[in-house]
């Protein structure tokens, strides 16, 4: 896609789209390789470098890309997705990127910040000693011209790969000083020194190249200091960020789950199908909520370590069913289930608090059967979808001032999609026969006002059955492009269409449906004209565009579509790929919906009444818009 500038103003789209490409055909192809081999991960690492990818929070004037905190985690996630070690290794430069960004020291932003995004400086952190009880690992006393540093630093990711890296040091005064330092050996005219251990035995990730660093008198001048935190910031940091290390976690679920879906295509068993989809429908759940609580900075720290710790179980979890279905050949060392495994294991301790812990604790030691904290599934169900929980539910209110339908009435002459099955009724109880009055009907899923399903579209897709009941009550938005369609009746959607309308009634909030109102709803009543098919049997009818899909998607994270016309892609397209993008997860696409009109462009809430079709490929809907 081509994100042009004056079309994405903050450039973040992006970075997913520059990313994924790389990773896919880069990262992904040497993964095992990238675990155990520092060389190879270094290459990997200078590749996100040579795409400007590496200093994403920092702004613009500095070389950074300034992305946004959701984008920040979606780029997480794809990176662990595809290789642990890179992500775990690019983690740690991000974070000095940070840090220096928030440091008042401009002339060390200087020096640093500007070749940090393309990997022409490499940095990395070494301050998780401050978290530890007890006696400080590493000590600092103030000295003329700057401070004397002691103690081991017994952390540090990188040896060999990053130049630099930030260390901190515990004051007499009970706060920390962080400054640069060389990720070399390194003695001084004065005789402090910095010295390295051999690089730590890992059970994963080998490559990153962990070592324990020591400091004797080691004189850390003022010029290289970053900042003064006060007593207890890192805990008050790990507070305010328990949410960021999730999207580690996630994207090793997400391998995971590639591992499982890959082997249910090569071996016919139902159950590895049948897994895939209920651990999917569940990290699915789990990656909404997290989402979810992005918004609304005030929710309590306790619902945010219970979804850490559900991200943390899911990628055990998942990992461990990657280990199953891969069978024998998982034991081997370098089998994608394995080494995926074991990274699971590495992100489950990954910026660990006690705080993190307790909560990983309670969620492994649950009873079976015992209710859920964080939702309403008990562990007995079968995967209703419901997990995404109630632990937000406080923030969720719907008020309202009329009650719209937006479902044609079903007939048997209603516009049908060309081969789908015809509408039939057939009485089978007459009142004045049996007392009661019966009519048997019969209609295709996608016949009528209905909603699409990923089962429609992807093998291993969802069934329409399987939607929670949450996911169906949605804010929607409405887009009307009833004027460029009087003009045009094969106009698509644009993005300069979206901007145009955020322009006057402000960014479309996350996990919203975008309805499109066209005005095709007003030809409902003409099979022909609705269909609009031209002589070589070519529809015409309006639809979203591929490149607004993808925006709305990645950049809006929207709940789904809908539209007035008999599908979301343009009559044009026959390919199905709005469709096919659209539902590559559990997400919302209505179809042939009416009274759009009516709606506000922004404050309706959808309430979509499904047919609980088992493995159904969609379904005719009720839907009603509350506004």
């Amino acid at each position: 896609m081509d994100c042009d500038a004056r079309v994405f103003p903050k450039k973040s789209c992006s970075v997913i789209d520059t990313a994924k490409p790389y990773l896919l055909n880069q990262v992904a192809v040497q993964a095992n390789e990238i675990d155990t081999n520092p060389n190879i991960l270094m290459g990997a690492l200078r590749g996100l470098g040579e795409l400007g990818l590496l200093a994403l929070r920092v702004p613009r004037h500095w070389g950074g890309k300034e992305v946004s905190e959701a984008t920040f985690g979606e780029f997480q996630e794809l990176i662990a997705r595809y290789s642990g070690a890179l992500a775990f290794l690019q983690t740690q430069h991000q974070s000095a990127a940070s840090m220096l960004v928030a440091s008042s020291n401009s002339p060390v932003r200087e020096t640093y910040l500007p070749r940090m995004g393309n990997g022409e400086v490499l940095v990395g952190v070494g301050f998780s000693q401050l978290r530890r009880e007890g006696e400080p690992l590493t000590m600092a006393v103030p000295v003329p011209g700057g401070y004397q540093l002691d103690g081991i630093v017994p952390w540090v990711t990188g040896w060999g790969i990053f130049q630099d890296f930030i260390v901190a040091a515990t004051l007499p005064d009970g706060c920390a000083v962080f400054g640069v330092v060389p990720f070399h050996e390194t003695e001084q005219k004065s005789g402090g020194r910095i010295t390295f251990t051999s690089p730590a035995q890992l059970a994963a990730m080998t490559s990153t190249n962990t070592v324990t660093a020591t400091l004797t008198r080691y004189f850390l001048p003022q010029e290289l200091v970053i900042d003064i935190k006060t007593v207890g910031w890192i805990h008050e940091n790990d507070k305010n960020n328990v949410l960021r290390a999730t999207f580690l976690a996630t994207g090793c679920a997400l391998a995971a789950l590639d591992i499982i879906e890959s082997t249910a295509q090569t071996k016919s068993l139902p159950a590895i199908a049948k897994s895939f989809v209920s651990l999917q429908q569940e990290l699915s759940d789990c990656r909404n909520a997290i989402h979810q609580a992005q918004q609304h900075p005030g929710l309590e720290l306790e619902k945010k370590l219970q979804l850490r710790a559900w991200a943390i179980d899911l990628a055990t979890r998942i990992a461990h069913a990657a280990v199953t279905v891969s069978s024998g050949a998982a034991n081997y060392l370098h089998h994608p289930a394995q080494r995926v495994y074991r990274e699971a294991l590495v992100f489950t301790v990954t910026g660990q608090t006690s705080a993190v812990m307790e909560a990983t604790l309670e969620r492994l030691t649950r009873r079976w059967g015992e209710e859920e904290e964080v939702g309403t599934r008990r562990q007995g169900d079968k995967g209703n979808g419901e997990e995404a929980g109630n632990f937000l539910a406080a923030y969720k209110s719907i008020t309202y001032s009329q009650i719209i339908h937006l479902s044609h009435v079903i007939d048997s002459d209603i516009p049908q999609w060309q081969g789908d099955p015809n509408v039939e009724f057939e009485t089978v109880a007459e009142l004045e026969k049996d007392g009661y009055y019966l009519r048997r009907f019969s209609l295709g899923e996608h016949s009528a006002t209905h909603i699409n399903a990923p089962k429609s579209f992807h093998k291993f897709g969802l069934g329409i059955d399987r939607y929670p009941a949450k996911s169906l009550v949605v804010p929607a938005v409405v887009i009307n492009i009833k004027q460029q369609v009087t003009v045009n009746p094969d106009y698509t959607l644009a993005i300069a269409d979206i901007l145009a309308w955020e322009k006057q009634h402000g960014e479309i909030p996350p996990d919203s449906v975008v309805l499109l109102y066209t005005g095709w709803q007003e030809k409902w009543s003409d099979r022909t004209a609705f269909m609009n098919q031209d002589a070589q049997g070519n529809m015409h009818f309006p639809g979203f565009g591929k490149d607004v899909i993808q925006f709305l998607l990645n950049e809006r994270q929207i709940a789904g579509v809908g539209i007035d016309t008999h599908g979301v892609d343009p009559g044009q397209d026959t390919t199905f790929a709005i469709n096919s993008l659209v539902l590559e997860k559990p997400r919302i696409v209505l179809e042939n919906l009416t009274n759009l009109d009516q709606l506000p462009p922004k404050g309706a809430t959808l309430v979509i009444g499904i047919l609980r079709l088992r493995d159904g490929s969609g379904s005719p809907v009720g839907v009603i818009a509350l506004s």
